[in-house]
């Protein structure tokens, strides 16, 4: 229901054909909706609600009109057929930059260890990809060394003495190698059985 203050001029307005008046009268809209409203009891207990005073009535509070402000939308291209989900699976899919080294053994360092047992560190950045399901293949001595694993650190047994080589490449789901570390060197020590016969390996009993 149209307030009677309102309806009346734009119905005016419309008869006249004048739409700049139609304007002027929506600018003050807010300042007609806020008139005063006065509410009394009738004669049969009734409860009336008018924007003209009587005898005995009194003026209502009412509460402020709401406001509504609108939102910056980003802006869309329509030609466009990315959505959200595409982007997801094509970041999830993406090959990262990978940036991989070994740390441990360091290049040209010389260790002695009697059983030539030795754990080799791997640093890479970022973080293999689960998503991916990429691994890590440790190279010895030119050539793969035991199954490629989704971990940082191996372990070798029973090195020969003498001078060795180590590498680390990642490897996809497909077998392919996607990144590789540059080659180091080092010098593992061993006493030898023939100078020291107690490094022999002895039998359990």
């Amino acid at each position: 229901m149209y307030h009677p203050l309102l309806v009346m001029p734009i119905w005016l307005a419309y008869i006249v054909g004048m739409k700049k008046i139609i304007a002027l009268l929506l600018c003050f809209l807010p300042v007609v909706i806020t008139a005063e409203v006065y509410r009394w009891v009738d004669e049969n207990g009734n409860t009336v609600f008018s924007d003209q005073p009587v005898e005995n009535a009194e003026p209502v509070d009412l509460p402020e009109a709401s406001t509504y402000s609108p939102v910056d939308l980003p802006d869309i291209d329509p030609d466009s057929d990315e959505t959200d989900s595409d982007l997801t699976e094509e970041e999830a899919t993406a090959v990262p930059d990978y940036e991989i080294g070994v740390v441990s053994p360091q290049d040209d360092e010389t260790m002695r260890i009697n059983n030539g047992n030795l754990t080799v560190n791997i640093e890479i950045r970022p973080a293999l990809s689960s998503d991916r399901q990429d691994k890590i293949q440790l190279n010895l001595d030119g050539r793969p060394h035991g199954e490629p694993l989704p971990q940082l650190s191996f372990s070798l047994e029973n090195l020969d003495r003498g001078t060795h080589t180590l590498s680390a490449s990642v490897i996809n789901q497909n077998g392919e190698v996607i990144a590789e570390s540059p080659q180091i060197k080092f010098h593992l020590q061993r006493n030898s059985i023939l100078l020291n016969p107690n490094t022999r390996n002895v039998p359990a009993p």
